[in-house]
């Protein structure tokens, strides 16, 4: 437990004051921590009383960057999903482009995106939380402005090719390493979870405000005989101010700081080594490299989400009609994931990060074949989304977290910015796909005849090789512990916490099988039998939990009329 003093320090600094005799530990990793779960010892641990409101009460008494990070994390994902889920429809429609020539700046906006992420991730090291947040949402709002007036072509591609990718390397991966430092090994899991539901909120407020848009000012706005907003660059504007106010919380005050293993907060110093050698530091890392094929293995399921805007509209609009509110059928995957994020953060705090991330694949990687088997019909899109979800719900928060495992301390941004590196880097590959698709399988105006069954069976191909390689390369990539000798069950949980710090040197983080009998084995990995059946008991734990919401947005009507004049989604 604390001792008095390093409670009432942790208090003061709360309150803002940072002391001069803060010091940063010089250690390359976590050590021996103390974790909140080995309270938990003497008490049964039960689905129901892992819901404990003492996981609230920690980030409530965090330090004021988590819930600065928070509030960001909100600000800029709406700005880059209502952002992203027009984009193809802006350069087409905008700019006259193809499907093939939209797709082309679509997925080099992924590639260079992804330069600049892991390029800037050196430089993130160097400059800190607080001035990158600053200067990529000063970068991010006048690229967005710049965006939403200009009628040149050529200005719109040097921006999406140069200030905005670069704005945003400076923007996702620092906001991940400010939620590590804020946070310590009791509470960071559950912490993430909150993290990626902000995101998923924000996601959930950008759908619905694409559709309003497009219906509001579907006549455009004319501020002047010559400055005309159409309804697309209406919903560019709103991203652009949704940049700025993200500027304006950064400016509240972002301190330099990290939460030790005692719940103290203590003052974090950016590593200023020479770029190079510092760059040589982390090269020569081997869990560096691990997470590089990990990285790469994990493109092929993130495919599927970037075809939610870079497929999925245009898909929408030419089956179902231009009046399909594509941006509500799309807000079903983060209204998904917010309810049920937080929950399995809870309940599955204890399986390994590396488990949940492959079995959350395989949910996700399969969904497009719902599409594949249902064609067009509106029940199809939402049966594929809420499959998706599941499958994101599962795995995709555990990226984060299996990152920050990984990283060594003081370069958390080169490891975040790989780790981010596949959200953007899949674009290329689902640009390029996304555009030949649709002109062959989905074209605007047949010929040629459209045949959407083998476009999203194309799609699903290609997003389920991520688990099945994952689960083949997992020796690789996750190397298992090397058995123990047979421990207690009071220790058991002990060793397992004490296994989830990262070492310093080029091992990788693999904690043990966990066997106490207080945790909860949903995910259980005794044998392929029991596994199996605890995920599908999982997942449908899941389902149900958010069915009811769900389904009550949805009229079931649509599972009987699939023309685009008799369904929900799809406005006269």
């Amino acid at each position: 437990m604390e001792d008095a003093a390093a409670r009432d320090d942790g208090d003061e600094v709360r309150r803002g004051e940072l002391h001069e005799e803060d010091v940063v530990v010089d250690s390359g990793a976590f050590g021996e921590v103390h974790n909140d779960r080995d309270d938990d010892e003497t008490h049964e641990t039960t689905m129901f009383s892992m819901v404990d409101v003492r996981q609230w009460k920690s980030l409530l008494n965090a330090p004021r960057e988590l819930w600065i990070v928070y509030a960001l994390k909100i600000l800029s994902s709406y700005s880059y999903f209502s952002f992203a889920l027009v984009l193809v429809l802006f350069l087409s429609s905008e700019f006259g482009m193809s499907d093939v020539q939209a797709g082309y700046i679509y997925g080099l906006y992924g590639v260079t995106s992804t330069a600049f992420g892991v390029i800037c991730g050196w430089a993130v090291d160097f400059l800190g939380v607080r001035w990158s947040l600053l200067l990529g949402a000063v970068l991010g709002t006048l690229a967005r402005v710049v965006l939403s007036i200009t009628r040149s072509k050529l200005i719109a591609i040097f921006v999406l090719l140069s200030a905005l990718p670069f704005a945003e390397s400076l923007g996702i991966p620092v906001m991940t390493i400010a939620v590590k430092r804020a946070t310590n090994d009791s509470n960071r899991t559950f912490a993430f979870s909150f993290y990626y539901s902000c995101m998923n909120i924000a996601a959930l407020i950008a759908g619905p405000a694409v559709d309003i848009c497009r219906r509001v000012f579907a006549d455009g706005v004319s501020f002047s005989p010559a400055l005309h907003f159409s309804a697309l660059r209406m919903v560019l504007v709103s991203s652009a101010f949704s940049t700025l106010l993200s500027l304006l919380v950064v400016l509240l005050g972002v301190r330099e700081i990290e939460v030790d293993d005692h719940g103290a907060i203590r003052t974090f110093s950016p590593n200023r080594t020479n770029p190079i050698s510092h760059s040589w530091h982390v090269l020569r890392q081997l869990q560096f490299w691990r997470l590089v094929l990990f990285t790469l293995l994990l493109m092929g399921v993130g495919t599927v989400f970037r075809h939610l805007d870079g497929t999925l509209p245009k898909y929408c609009t030419r089956v179902f009609g231009e009046g399909v509110a594509f941006g509500t059928l799309y807000a079903i995957n983060p209204f998904i994931v917010i309810w049920c994020v937080p929950l399995t953060g809870l309940l599955f705090r204890h399986v390994e990060s590396y488990d949940m991330i492959v079995r959350g694949s395989f949910l996700a990687g399969a969904s497009p074949f719902v599409m594949l088997i249902s064609g067009d019909r509106i029940w199809g899109v939402v049966l594929f989304i809420v499959l998706l979800s599941f499958g994101e719900v599962i795995y995709s928060p555990r990226v984060y977290e299996y990152t920050m495992q990984i990283a060594s301390r003081g370069s958390e941004g080169a490891y975040t910015s790989l780790a981010s590196a596949p959200l953007f880097s899949v674009k290329l590959l689902v640009g390029v796909m996304s555009g030949w698709l649709l002109e062959n399988f989905c074209a605007e105006n047949p010929p040629p005849a459209r045949n959407t069954r083998a476009m999203w069976g194309a799609i699903g191909f290609v997003s389920f090789i991520s688990p099945v390689f994952m689960l083949l390369l997992r020796s690789v990539i996750h190397p298992a512990s090397p058995p123990t000798s047979s421990v207690s069950p009071s220790s058991s949980s002990s060793s397992s916490n004490s296994a989830r710090t990262t070492s310093s040197t080029s091992t990788v983080h693999t904690p043990p099988s966990l066997t106490t009998h207080n945790d909860v084995h949903f995910f259980s990995n005794s044998t392929p039998t029991s596994s199996s059946r605890n995920f599908i008991t999982a997942s449908f734990f899941l389902f149900w939990f958010s069915s009811p919401p769900l389904f009550s947005t949805v009229s079931f009507s649509a599972f009987q009329y699939p023309s685009s004049s008799d369904h929900p989604f799809v406005s006269s």
